[in-house]
Parts: structure tokens; C-alpha cells; sequence
């Protein structure tokens, strides 16, 4: 957690604690989406293998995987997208939280 001038005065939390809030609730929010997206991954992998030879269960892991693989591609898509704008032009968008 990144607690700094801003979020408090004298060990005393402030209004401008609300900003550190938020951006420490932000930050993580990407692996965290990458994670559960994963799990997905993992948990259509085990069904498709449970599946045996049944159509609609097998229909339904793939269905699963299919989704997380979007997930995770959309979610990488737009990551690069973001690094590519903070590249170019030099603002932090990467570095979430409040001005």
C-alpha cells in the first residue's frame, strides 16, 4: 500500500486519503482480472477432461474456454494499447488513481 504526504498529516489520515483509496484499490485490479480469467482457463481445462463423451458437457467446458481465452486477449489487447499511448506520449495512464 502506498500511503504518502498526501493521505496523511502527523499519522492522521485526511480527505486526500480517499485518492490513496482508490489508486491502492486500482492498482491491482489487472492481475487480478489475469488471475480469475486464468482460473477460468484451468477450470474449463478440468471439465473438458471430465467431459468424457458427453456432447453437452463437453459443449459447455469449451464454451468456457473459449470465453476465458477472449478474456485474456482483450484484457492483454488493451494493456498494450495503454503501455502504446503511455509510450508515445509520455503520460502516466498506467499508474492508476486520482490527480
Amino acid at each position: 500500500m502506498q500511503w504518502g504526504a498526501e493521505c496523511q498529516q502527523e499519522g492522521v489520515a485526511t480527505l486526500g486519503g480517499i485518492i490513496c483509496v482508490i489508486r491502492n484499490l486500482l492498482t491491482p485490479l489487472p492481475a487480478i482480472i489475469a488471475l480469475a480469467a486464468l482460473a477460468m482457463v484451468i477450470m474449463a481445462g478440468i471439465r473438458l477432461v471430465s467431459a468424457g463423451a458427453d456432447p453437452k458437457a463437453y459443449a459447455s467446458a469449451m464454451q468456457t474456454f473459449q470465453w476465458a481465452v477472449i478474456g485474456l486477449i482483450l484484457l492483454s489487447g488493451a494493456w498494450l494499447i495503454l503501455i502504446l499511448i503511455e509510450r508515445l506520449t509520455g503520460a502516466p495512464i498506467t499508474q492508476f488513481g486520482l490527480p
